[in-house]
């Protein structure tokens, strides 16, 4: 913005013919400091503001774990695959869209301290240099914007905690205890972190279903897996289809006939009506392919129904 107006030539009023050439170095010699700027200092004001931001991220990534996490009912609701596709997705929101998501999840207080620790962030991120750039040259200028940088750093920590306070109870009720969590950062340190899951795309609000595969595992259990019309693989979560582990075919599958006549079939994979493991998505030739919990604990059973015939 200053390259506007400093450098350019000033003119006088129209009817004189007089150009008067402010050079740069001209308005420069106007400007002088009272003291040059501590170097040590400067340093630290990019060192607080490193800080401040890093403080910002931990708030953003806590709130989406928790919103992938806190969002599910109960512990044998919980895959792996469909925790991966959830923090995707809330990996993908703005800090402001993940606090709009957790909406009637926190307290009316925590959600208010929230947007403004929100604000204060999108400040720090869009508009600190800006509006704080004329206090890098001197001492006390320097001293403010680390105080400042020091607030913001203290002030996103505490939000980031008074999250965790609150979620940590329902997090461990779902399984997500101290030691799971000391369990996964110590294979991080270790290099052994868990094999991501093949490259997914997002679901759509139909999909064409083209044949459902099964295999067995080692315990004796057939998954079912679905294969849509280009070539992705999904599997049967709490709410519908989700992501799967596997992206393509084994040499062992088998097509599971009980699906064959009823296939292809345009189908809505995320149900409206539907509560965890307890929903129904509707096939060709109104065939219903029905889902509910099972028995034992973490399992689920499923069936097909066919409209009788009179």
């Amino acid at each position: 913005m200053l390259s506007i107006f400093v450098g350019q030539p000033s003119r006088r009023p129209f009817g004189s013919n007089e150009v008067v050439d402010n050079s740069l170095d001209e308005v420069r010699s106007k400007m002088t400091l009272h003291e040059e700027p501590d170097e040590e200092l400067i340093k630290e004001v990019y060192a607080r503001f490193g800080l401040a931001y890093y403080e910002s991220e931990c708030l953003h990534r806590g709130l989406c774990h928790v919103l992938a996490i806190a969002s599910f009912h109960s512990q044998s609701d919980i895959t792996r695959p469909r925790v991966e596709e959830k923090l995707v997705h809330a990996f993908s929101l703005t800090l402001g869209q993940v606090k709009d998501a957790l909406k009637g999840m926190l307290p009316d207080e925590l959600f208010s301290q929230l947007d403004y620790g929100i604000e204060q962030r999108n400040f720090l991120a869009h508009h600190f240099w800006f509006e704080r750039a004329h206090l890098m040259f001197n001492s006390a200028g320097l001293t403010q914007m680390i105080e400042e940088l020091s607030e913001f750093s203290a002030l996103f920590s505490k939000l980031d905690k008074l999250v965790w306070d609150y979620f940590e109870p329902k997090l461990k009720r779902l399984g997500i205890t101290d030691d799971v969590l000391q369990n996964a950062f110590d294979k991080i340190l270790s290099g052994n972190p868990p094999e991501p899951l093949p490259q997914k795309r997002k679901l759509k609000k139909q999909e064409r279903l083209v044949r459902v595969w099964e295999f067995k595992l080692p315990d004796g259990t057939l998954p079912l897996i679905f294969e849509t019309e280009d070539g992705f693989l999904w599997q049967l979560c709490d709410v519908g289809l989700g992501w799967t582990n596997y992206d393509k075919i084994g040499p062992d599958w088998k097509e599971n006939k009980n699906f064959q006549t009823y296939l292809p079939a345009n189908i809505n994979p995320r149900p409206k009506d539907c509560h965890p493991w307890n929903y129904e998505l509707k096939l060709a030739k109104n065939a219903v392919l029905w889902v509910k919990p099972g028995r034992r604990v973490r399992s689920f059973k499923w069936g097909i129904r066919t409209k009788s015939k009179n």
